[in-house]
């Protein structure tokens, strides 16, 4: 019987060098793709979360404060010129937030504003996100997702919710029987309208998100 040699194979150097070169730019297509996927899918779910913690401390202080409808808010206060007092509205955003959120979330810390230049209040919850509250004609309150880091801008990291508490401001703001909700509810009631909103300002991409249950569609208009 005839012995048969087996062939060995190998690689060359060229064979080896074109292969990585495919490797390397497979990767550099697919790498951005899988990151901005992961970002958001990052904010998405926190995003999700937010607002379900919202809806869980309203009725959780409700319990204990009764109905959102009968708790004290201050007015906004306005300097002789007529712009938003800085300081005496963070001392009411600290009063309320103190009141009826505070017990109901995990958070780290609050910062009250110390100059006319900072947010009103700014908390820190437990998991990295950073609320800022404004007392306005209702209770503007702005998660940003990711706490301090940047770019701290609305519609990248940074999204607008409000909580009114008399019956006429919420439903101006968000409609028959709801106290809390996004940016422009009432104002932009469709997807498409909210889209365009949110195209030509940041301030209404919550909105935008939730009819889109805080999914970032690929017509999303900012790139996180």
């Amino acid at each position: 019987m005839n012995n048969i040699k087996s062939k060995k194979f190998a690689f060359t150097l060229a064979e080896v060098l074109i292969t990585l070169a495919i490797i390397g730019v497979v990767a550099a297509l697919t790498i951005p793709t899988l990151v901005q996927n992961y970002k958001k899918k990052e904010a998405s779910t926190r995003l999700k979360k937010f607002y379900s913690m919202m809806q869980q401390v309203i009725k959780l202080s409700e319990i204990d404060n009764g109905s959102v409808e009968y708790w004290n808010k201050s007015s906004e206060v306005f300097n002789d010129d007529g712009k938003t007092d800085i300081l005496a509205n963070a001392d009411l955003s600290e009063k309320f937030f103190t009141q009826y959120l505070a017990p109901y979330i995990k958070y780290n810390s609050i910062q009250k504003a110390k100059s006319a230049a900072d947010f009103e209040l700014a908390a820190y919850l437990a998991d990295g996100t950073k609320l800022i509250l404004h007392n306005g004609s209702c209770v503007d309150i702005y998660v940003d997702i990711n706490g301090d880091k940047k770019p701290n801008s609305v519609g990248y990291d940074d999204f607008g919710f409000t909580l009114c508490i008399s019956n006429d401001m919420a439903k101006g703001h968000c409609g028959e029987g709801k106290h809390f909700c996004a940016l422009g509810t009432e104002t932009y009631k469709t997807r498409e309208t909210a889209l365009k909103a949110c195209k030509n300002s940041g301030y209404y991409c919550a909105l935008l998100l939730f009819y889109d249950n805080f999914e970032f569609k690929d017509d999303y208009p900012y790139k996180l």
